[in-house]
């Protein structure tokens, strides 16, 4: 059986017409997936050793390890920036962008100015359970990945 000339024309167009669309359609869904990851979270901590603190130039300690495996495992992406504590809190209540600061104490009242994680860890000897304060303007569905990555 011979292959018609121009039915074979066709289907190689059709194949190419398919793959352009396919490799056009996953380009766009990777440029969509790209903005609707917008910024990444901005966590803001202090310098807190042993918890949380900067050596050469890298955040360390356990309270970051925590955070940042949980951001990971939420694919929540993310930046951390040593930030003082009275700059956090102007920077919280500007509630310009989304960002959460480190360390923080869930006390009465402040739930109005910003959104509070799962506990990171607890200060001793207090047993202070710190948490990550975050702003007004992180999504609830991204404090809820995150959350949820915190209790894992």
């Amino acid at each position: 059986m011979t292959a018609h000339p121009a039915r074979s024309v066709t289907v190689a167009v059709a194949a190419r017409a398919a793959c352009q669309v396919g490799l056009w359609t996953a380009a766009m869904l990777l440029a969509t997936q790209a903005l609707a990851a917008g910024p990444p979270l901005v966590i803001h901590y202090n310098e807190r050793p042993p918890q949380h603190f900067t050596r050469q130039g890298m955040p360390q300690g356990p309270a970051i390890g925590k955070v940042s495996d949980a951001l990971k495992a939420a694919a929540i992406p993310y930046q951390l920036r040593s930030t003082p504590a009275k700059q956090q809190l102007v920077l919280l209540h500007a509630n310009a962008a989304p960002a959460c600061m480190l360390a923080w104490v869930d006390l009465p009242g402040r739930n109005r100015a910003g959104k509070f994680s799962e506990v990171i860890y607890k200060d001793d000897p207090r047993g202070s359970e710190r948490r990550l304060w975050c702003t007004m303007a992180v999504p609830d569905e991204t404090m809820q990945r995150l959350n949820a990555a915190l209790l894992k």
